[in-house]
């Protein structure tokens, strides 16, 4: 985070958040999606360390491999 110096409010600082990242909404393929619950499956691996690889959020994966693990895509 960056402080910047606003002199319209009285010599006051606020803070300024930059995020990085896909700043858009992705469209995910089938094989991707596949690949992505593929990963969380195999035996030792973090949800979450997935996750911050593909640049999403745990519940994002979660939700991924509902389908998958439900029947409905195989």
């Amino acid at each position: 985070m960056v402080d910047v110096n606003d002199d319209a409010k009285g010599g006051s600082y606020r803070r300024v958040e930059v995020l990085t990242g896909p700043g858009r909404r992705r469209k995910w393929s089938d094989d991707d999606k596949a690949r992505i619950v593929a990963e969380t499956l195999e035996p030792g691996t973090v949800v979450a360390e997935v996750a911050r690889r593909r640049q999403v959020c745990p519940q994002q994966v979660f939700t991924l491999g509902l389908p998958r693990l439900s029947g409905h895509l195989r």
